[in-house]
């Protein structure tokens, strides 16, 4: 490293997870790459505030942590980060994963500057239990039953481990925070794609993730996100046709998924429904060249925007259920 190396900057998005976090920090701590800093941002309610407290076990220089009294989505709150965050890099870790790796962040480093149409890496997330790769974690997998091990060009990727350039959040805006939970990441995978940035699924680097069950909404609420930020997602970048395609199949899954009753998906169409204005003024369709791009490549987003293969879905019905 030199006097010229980018600052790195971590952002960790945490929730009443003091433990959890506390290891994740410990892990971000021991990396050997220098300039780095940490960037916390609460909303706990317990004893997470008192471990950056003067004295305390992160009371540190390159520690800043920030603290709010509402509970926010974790888009809303990685945004806050990353208007806080001073790097060139922006790393995002979930507060319940740990980089076991100490070289970890000057590997990103040297992959960023290896590849300057790369705005994303995109880690490959492993369980903290067994050391296996979490397929369900990683960025439009080329095969649905087998962890990729090489690097590939993505369409999207996975909050809980990746890391961004400055200046695609300076170009394209930060996550959309009104998706409180879920596919925020791809909101931004669009945007970025069509002003010409590219995706990289960054085995090399690896997050070993706890998926701690504790402060996580519950999972009626989490599907019904689901079903409503897919719809958003659509209505926000894409073109009507594939509008129609999302809503018409979501809906469906969203009517399977709650065994035949049709309240959830009401809800969700009640809402989308009432912040049509908002919705439509927040419209930026994405060109043909990055439609063409992302059916190029087949990924999972081909699945749920273009029309999936029947017979994919029949051999794997997980598909729709990603």
């Amino acid at each position: 490293m030199t006097a010229t190396d980018p600052l790195v900057s971590y952002v960790v998005a945490t929730y009443n997870r003091p433990t959890e976090l506390a290891a994740a920090l410990d892990s971000i701590l021991q990396q050997s790459y220098r300039p780095l800093e940490v960037v916390v941002v609460s909303s706990s309610t317990d004893e997470t505030g008192a471990m950056f407290e003067p004295g305390g076990r992160f009371d540190l220089e390159r520690v800043h942590y920030h603290q709010f009294d509402e509970r926010m989505g974790v888009p809303k709150a990685r945004n806050l980060g990353y208007e806080r965050a001073a790097g060139e890099f922006l790393v995002t870790i979930d507060d319940d994963a740990v980089l076991p790796d100490p070289e970890a962040t000057g590997r990103m480093v040297s992959l960023f500057s290896a590849a300057p149409d790369v705005g994303v890496l995109a880690f490959q997330s492993r369980s903290h239990e067994t050391g296996d790769p979490i397929l369900m974690e990683i960025p439009d997998p080329p095969d649905l039953d087998t962890p990729p091990s090489e690097p590939y060009r993505a369409s999207s990727f996975c909050g809980v481990g990746n890391a961004i350039r400055r200046e695609v959040i300076d170009d394209v805006g930060a996550f959309p925070p009104e998706f409180v939970y879920g596919f925020e990441e791809h909101d931004l995978s669009l945007r970025l794609l069509d002003a010409g940035y590219d995706i990289r699924y960054t085995p090399e680097v690896v997050v070993s993730h706890k998926q701690t069950p504790k402060a996580r909404l519950p999972p009626a609420e989490t599907r019904e996100r689901g079903i409503e930020n897919r719809i958003r997602l659509a209505v926000r970048n894409l073109p009507w046709r594939y509008v129609l395609f999302t809503t018409l199949v979501w809906s469906a899954y969203g009517v399977v998924t709650a065994r035949g009753r049709v309240g959830p998906v009401w809800r969700v169409l009640v809402r989308l429904y009432g912040q049509r204005r908002s919705l439509l003024a927040e419209r930026q369709v994405v060109s043909a060249e990055t439609i063409a791009r992302l059916k190029s490549r087949s990924t999972m987003l081909y699945g749920w925007w273009f029309g999936p293969d029947p017979r994919r879905i029949i051999a794997n019905p997980r598909r729709l259920t990603w």
